[in-house]
Order: C-alpha cells, then structure tokens, then sequence
C-alpha cells in the first residue's frame, strides 16, 4: 500500500547526502500537499505573538498526524506554517482538522491562517517534483527531507488570486479535533554562546549543498558544536504569559483558564523535581529532547537553528555574502539570544517531536531578509 511510502523509506544518517538522488523518491500521486501558514506573520511577530505564531504552526501538524497515529506523515514545520504530505485516506479529515485550526487561530490568537490542500498529481502535471528522503538525526527522530520544486510551487499555487486550493468548506460538527500531545511549557531557551541564528539558505544549484554543509562545519562546528540547545538552559516555565499559549487552546473563561494554568504549574514542579533528582527516565528526559529537535532540516532549501559566537557569526555573514555575490545562493538570516520550543509527546518516554525556532522572529524574519535578496 503507498499509505506505507514514508514508513518504508530508507533512513540516510547526514544532511551531507540532501542533494543525492539515490536517497530520494518520488511522492505518490494520488497524495496530497496540505500547506498552512499565518498571513502577516511578521506583523504578528512583531507585536509579540511570536509563541502564538509557532503554536498555530505546530497545530496544523499535530492535528493531522493525530487523524491516524499509524501512519507516518513527512511534514515541515516553518515557524508560521507547514508542509505536510498526506495519502488519500486522510484527506477530508484533513481538511476538517485544518478548518478548526483556522477557527482556533482566528478565535484564540486573532491570527488569519491561510489553509489549503493540493493534489500531488497537479504538481507533477505543472511539471515540478516532490521527492522525499528521510534523515535519522537520532535514535528516536527522524527529519523528512524533500525537494524537487513541488513545495515551493504548492505555496504559490495557495497564495495566487483566488486560489481553487483554498479550503472553504464548512466546518462538520460533528468533526473531534484532536491535538493531543501537544505542549508549550518551557521557557525560552537561552542560547549556549552570543547568540542564535535562524538561517535559510537556498543554493542556485542543489549539489552545491554537500559543499555549503561542509562550509557551515567549517565555520560553525558540527551539528553538536552548533546546536541552540543545551541541558543546563532547558528550564521549565511558570510564568502565565508562557503557559497561557497552551491554557488558551482549552477554554475561554476566565476562572478555567486560572484553574488550567494552576494545573500546568503543578505538572511542571512534578516535573522539574523529577528531573533535577534523575528519577527513572527522567534522568535522560533533557537529552532526549535535545535528540528530538528539528533544528536543521531541508525542503528544497536549507532551514537551520545554531548558536554561534559574535566571530562566528562574522565569518558565516562573510562567507553567504560572498556566495550570494557569485550568484551560488540566496540567503536570509535573524539573529535572537534565545529559542522558542513548541513540543508533540506522543508518548512521554518514547516518541517526541520538538519544533524549534528562533525568538522574536526566527525563520519568519530570515525569510523577509531573503525575500529581499531575490529582489537584487
């Protein structure tokens, strides 16, 4: 069954092999591409709503892979929106589950989610392709890898006038939205050196990537040496205005709101006096969260989170700059002091899935950066 094609992809074990086609294969085309993103996110962003902007993101996610929990799904979180591919047997609850996240994100975060549903066989008749690959960054998660034009043009086609992918069905009443698992009860997580970056690059030709990967361990560390995140700045949140993104989601009235945000304070004691005392599992539940973050990652351009140094940070600029003058890439980068966390625990000791971005911007401001190079 092609429901099966993600689950039976072979894992490739670095980014170095994003470029290689042997890797990769095709999308089946009687899927779908299910593309979501906030309409004036960096408005948004900048009014503060920058953890409101990543929770709608992750819920147009953990929404859909809720639908069926056995099938595996390749998805890529953007910061404010995503790409899932889905198979056929989801499809209208697919739709059902995105209609109520455009609800939730007009009616919790007064954000305008724009939401579609594209056949994968459209894409492929406009002559793009969708390939995915799937890397394993660690024992317990694996990345989706795509390429081929096919996502790119999925967002076009969904942004053009009066788009026919636009999903203007009416919500079924009788349709349970199911979000489970997911949670944003960390605060933000301050950066092991001087800063973050978020960055997207997009090479002019894709097998310049090997060269550009192998450039940023130059420059940067390897994918340890660079990542955002480290134990000892992992700290649970008890602070209303953090908790409240998730309280949100449950209720508007006031009292069951104070009561949920108690509630979530009281779950995060328990577990920070787990952790600090290495009881059972929980002695490794800060690794395994840093194991299971999507810090870096490709869909027909390279999205990364690192932490660098101010000297790094100089040579990085130094190098893309000098890329991009060559005409070998464009390029967009943001710089914060910290990262944003949005988490999907499937199974508290098991499957988890950590969506990172920067902070106050993160990959929506690196993209406005990139966007303005396309220009030149």
């Amino acid at each position: 069954m092609n429901e099966n094609f993600y689950l039976n992809l072979k894992e490739i074990g670095s980014l170095l092999y994003l470029s290689r086609d042997e890797y990769y294969k095709s999308v089946p085309e009687d899927w779908f591409v299910v593309v979501s993103d906030v309409v004036g996110s960096t408005k948004a962003i900048e009014t503060g709503k920058y953890k409101e902007v990543n929770m709608i993101g992750a819920l147009s996610i953990v929404s859909i892979l809720n639908i069926d929990r056995k099938l595996d799904i390749p998805f890529i979180f953007g910061g404010d929106g995503s790409f899932l591919l889905i198979p056929k047997s989801i499809y209208e609850n697919s739709k059902q589950s995105l209609l109520a996240i455009k609800k939730i994100a007009e009616e919790v975060y007064f954000l305008d989610l724009r939401i579609g549903i594209i056949p994968i066989k459209d894409i492929y008749n406009a002559g793009k392709k969708i390939l995915v690959s799937k890397y394993l960054v660690s024992e317990d998660y694996s990345q989706a890898l795509i390429k081929g034009g096919g996502l790119e043009f999925s967002d076009k086609l969904l942004k053009s006038h009066n788009s026919k992918y636009l999903i203007k069905d009416k919500i079924d009443p009788n349709f349970i939205l199911d979000i489970e698992g997911l949670e944003c009860r960390w605060k933000s997580i301050k950066t092991p050196k001087d800063e973050n970056l978020s960055i997207l690059i997009k090479a002019k030709d894709e097998n310049d990537y090997e060269k550009i990967l192998n450039d940023l361990d130059e420059i940067l560390g390897n994918n340890i040496l660079r990542h955002p995140i480290i134990e000892e700045n992992l700290e649970l949140s008890f602070d209303d205005k953090d908790l409240s993104v998730e309280a949100s989601l449950y209720t508007k009235n006031s009292f069951k709101k104070l009561f949920l945000l108690a509630k979530l304070k009281i779950i995060n004691i328990l577990g920070a006096i787990l952790i600090k005392n290495k009881i059972s599992f929980w002695s490794s539940y800060k690794q395994r969260i840093i194991s299971t973050t999507d810090t870096e990652k490709f869909d027909d351009m390279l999205r990364m989170i690192v932490a660098t140094s101010f000297t790094q940070t100089k040579k990085l600029e130094e190098y893309l700059e000098k890329e991009f003058a060559n005409k070998k890439l464009i390029y967009g980068i943001h710089k914060s002091n910290s990262s944003l966390m949005t988490c999907l625990i499937f199974e508290r000791h098991g499957k988890h899935i950590h969506f990172i971005d920067g902070s106050n911007g993160g990959y929506s401001a690196a993209a406005k950066e990139l966007k303005s190079r396309l220009d030149k």
